[in-house]
C-alpha cells in the first residue's frame, strides 16, 4: 500500500490539486490546518482578530470563562449591564463570526469539489487548530476526527485539533482538543480514544510529547496523553504535523513517527515558511518499508530523501540539492 501524507495545507489548494493530479497512491491522508485564513480580506482578518481578542480579555477580567462568541451573546441579551463600546464590539464580533464561518465553509466546499474531481483514490481529512469542526462542512464524510476506519488490512484512527486557541478562527466551531489537568487529575480524551481504538496507524495533528513537537526557543509542546498511550502501545505508524519546525522521522519500538512539515506556505514568528513538503509511505504486511520526503516547488515534485525504515532508517539521497541535510531531517 502506498500512502501520500500532507499536513498543514494552509489554503494551499493549487498545490493540493497538482499533487492529486501528478501522484499515485492507494490513500491520501490530508491532515491538520486545512484552512489558513477565515477571510479573503486582510482588513476583515484584523477586525475579527482584534474584536475576538478584546472580548476574550473582557470575559477573563470579569471572571467569565465563556468563549468570545458566548460572551458576546450574553452582552447582547443583557445590554444594560455593559457600556455602548462593549456592546458595539460584541455586535461587530457576532457579525464577523458569521461571515468567517460562511467563508470557511465555502473553502471546504471547494476542497470537496477539488478532491472529487482530481483524486484517483480515497482521501481522508483530519482538522487542525486552524479549522472548524468538519462535521459542519462538506468534508464531513471524509473526516476522521475521533473516528476509525479500515483500509485493506490496516486500522486507521484520527484525533485532530491542538490544545491552543487560534486567533482569527471562529472558536465556537473549532475542534476541541480535550486534554487538561485540574485539581491534580489529568484528563486526556485523545489518550482514551486511542487506547480504545488501538489503531495500526494513528493520524494526529498535535504531536505526542517528545516526538517531533519541539518549538525553537520554547521546547516540547506535544500531548502528554498521546505520549502515555504510545509508551504502552506501538502502532506501526504515527503521522503528525502542527509544529512545522520539527520536521523529521523517528523510529522507536517498531513505530515510525513522521512529520514532513507544512505543505502550504505560512508566515510565522520564525519567518516565511515556503512549505511544499509531503511524504510518500510504503507499507507491506503491516510494516512501514520506506518513507520518501517529497517537496512540491512550482510544477516540479522532487524527492528530497528516501528512507529505508526497516534498516535503522538508513538514508539515501535522491536529490543532491535537497534543502535539508540528513542530520537536520533524520533523527533516530
Amino acid at each position: 500500500m502506498k500512502i501520500i501524507y500532507l499536513t498543514d495545507i494552509h489554503d494551499g489548494l493549487s498545490g493540493l490539486k497538482y499533487v492529486l493530479q501528478n501522484t499515485n497512491a492507494d490513500l491520501y491522508m490530508l491532515s491538520g490546518d486545512i484552512i489558513y485564513k477565515a477571510f479573503y480580506s486582510f482588513d476583515r482578518i484584523i477586525d475579527f482578530c482584534t474584536s475576538q481578542e478584546e472580548l476574550d480579555k473582557l470575559a477573563k477580567e470579569g471572571g467569565d470563562d465563556r468563549t468570545p462568541y458566548d460572551f458576546a451573546t450574553h452582552v447582547i441579551r443583557f445590554p444594560k449591564k455593559y457600556s455602548e463600546e462593549v456592546q458595539f464590539i460584541c455586535g461587530q464580533y457576532r457579525y464577523l463570526f458569521s461571515k468567517a464561518a460562511k467563508t470557511m465553509k465555502e473553502k471546504y466546499d471547494l476542497i470537496f469539489k477539488l478532491v472529487n474531481k482530481y483524486s484517483k483514490s480515497k482521501c481522508i481529512f483530519l482538522p487542525g487548530n486552524y479549522d472548524i469542526d468538519l462535521q459542519y462542512t462538506e468534508l464531513y464524510e471524509h473526516d476522521i476526527h475521533r473516528k476509525s476506519f479500515h483500509y485493506d488490512t490496516l486500522k486507521f484512527s484520527g484525533y485532530g485539533g491542538a490544545p491552543i486557541v487560534t486567533s482569527g478562527i471562529p472558536e465556537k466551531l473549532s475542534v476541541k482538543f480535550h486534554e487538561y489537568t485540574k485539581n491534580g487529575i489529568t484528563f486526556s480524551e485523545p489518550e482514551e480514544f486511542f487506547r480504545e481504538e488501538l489503531p495500526d496507524i494513528a493520524v494526529i495533528h498535535n504531536p505526542a510529547y517528545g516526538y517531533l513537537d519541539k518549538i525553537p526557543g520554547y521546547g516540547n509542546i506535544g500531548s502528554q496523553g498521546i505520549r502515555r498511550y504510545l509508551d504502552d502501545y506501538s502502532p506501526i505508524l504515527v503521522v503528525s504535523g502542527h509544529v512545522h519546525e520539527d520536521q523529521g522521522i523517528i523510529k522507536n519500538k517498531g513505530t515510525i513517527y513522521l512529520n514532513p512539515s507544512n505543505f502550504g506556505s505560512v508566515d510565522s514568528v520564525y519567518g516565511f515558511q515556503e512549505g511544499g513538503f509531503f511524504a510518500e509511505i510504503d507499507i507491506e504486511e503491516k510494516k512501514v518499508k520506506k518513507v520518501n520526503l517529497m517537496k512540491l516547488k512550482g510544477t516540479e515534485i522532487a524527492c528530497l530523501l528516501s528512507i529505508d525504515t526497516e534498516n535503522e532508517l538508513n538514508c539515501i539521497y535522491e536529490n543532491p540539492n535537497s534543502i535539508v541535510s540528513k542530520e537536520d531531517f533524520l533523527r533516530k
